[in-house]
Parts: structure tokens; sequence; C-alpha cells
């Protein structure tokens, strides 16, 4: 979730009812997904997986001026810098970041139930069985135990991990 300025005020940003295909997804997630804006569903998002761009389909009554207040405000963020360069934050962009996160999210779950998993310095390892701290201590004193964690703060670390 994020907070958007639109129409003068603070709103909340939201994709939700994510479906994705991984069998279509080429050269971008395909996906399809709801967007709300301060719990209310503004619009269909979808991307067909072949590396175009996101579709956007304005729910019946949404004035097209909301939809470019969103486009307008992630205008103001700062660009993203990578190792050789930089792009500007926009819509698309942001709903492609909550794909990702909704899949790491999953992904992680399944690791959570399944076993143990900890990040130590730039290596995310995963075991088949739950393992004591103590254990996981031993061999890697550093480490990070994501079971551990509030979940949303081992899905950062898992995502940094693994992005």
């Amino acid at each position: 979730m994020t907070y958007v300025n639109v129409l003068q005020k603070k709103c909340m940003l939201e994709l939700k009812n994510i479906k994705y295909t991984a069998w279509a997804s080429e050269e971008t997630n395909c996906y399809q997904a709801s967007l709300y804006l301060d719990g209310k569903k503004i619009a269909l998002v979808s991307n067909d997986g072949h590396g175009g761009c996101d579709n956007f389909y304005r729910e019946e009554g949404v004035l097209p001026t909301v939809e470019a207040e969103i486009h307008e405000y992630f205008k103001t963020l700062p660009r993203i810098q990578f190792t050789n360069f930089a792009v500007d934050q926009d819509l698309e962009t942001w709903c492609g970041d909550q794909v990702e996160r909704y899949l790491s999210s999953k992904d992680l779950k399944r690791h959570i139930k399944k076993g143990s998993i900890i990040k130590d310095g730039d290596n995310v390892y995963t075991w088949k069985h739950h393992l004591t701290p103590q254990m996981i201590k031993k061999n890697h004193p550093d480490a990070i135990i994501l079971n551990d964690l509030r979940f949303e703060e081992a899905l950062d670390i898992f995502m940094e991990g693994n992005g």
C-alpha cells in the first residue's frame, strides 16, 4: 500500500486481487489486478507478459482527472537509481513492484512454512526443515533468521536478497 496525493488530499493506493500466470510470463509478468484508491476500486490493471506496457481500464464513474493526478504524484518522486542508469517512477513501475512483492510474499510464506530461512551477508539460505536458532548461529553467526521476524520485515530482507 502506498499513500498518494490525489485531489489535494492524502490517499491510500493499493493493488489487490492479483492473479499471476507464470506460464504466460515471457518478458514481463503476466497478471491482472484491481487498483484501489482509499478502499474504492478505480481500475483494472493487466499485462499480457510479452514485454509490453500495462493496461489500465478505469472503472465506470472514475474521472480521468483521478488517474491523471495519480500519474502526476509519481512524477514528484525521485528517480529509481540502478547501477548504470536511472528511471522515473510511475504508476506502471509501482504496479510492477506490487506484483513482485506479491510473488515474493508467496515464495517467502512457502519457505517459512516448510523450514528455516536466513540472510547471511548477501546470500539467502533455506532448509527443508526447521532448525533452532542455536543450530543456525553455529555456522552463520551473523545471519538474520527470517522466521523470527515480523513478516513484512522478513519480506523486505528476502526481496533485497533475491533482487
